[in-house]
């Protein structure tokens, strides 16, 4: 009997990248907020955000596209599987 073994690895990376600073007197959807309530807004509305930069097409995809200022791998995992799993 042959019977093919396979090695596997699996990560978890989290990456932060550099912020980008807004001025919310640009964004009169946030008229009127605390910061709190701004905030949340922005966490759940960024991908129809004006952007800060000519170069992207939202918030969202301006803060995707920032450099990274940290990187972390963790929950490592290694495993044996075989054919058909």
């Amino acid at each position: 009997m042959k019977i093919n073994v396979y090695g596997t690895e699996s990560f978890c990376t989290w990456v932060i990248r550099e912020p980008v600073e807004i001025d919310t007197d640009n964004y009169p959807e946030l008229e009127g907020m605390s910061e709190d309530e701004a905030k949340e807004y922005i966490r759940e509305n960024a991908s129809e955000m004006a952007p800060v930069s000519d170069w992207a097409e939202s918030l969202m995809d301006e803060c995707l596209q920032s450099d990274v200022r940290r990187e972390k791998i963790n929950e490592e995992g290694s495993d044996i599987i075989f054919d058909g799993e």
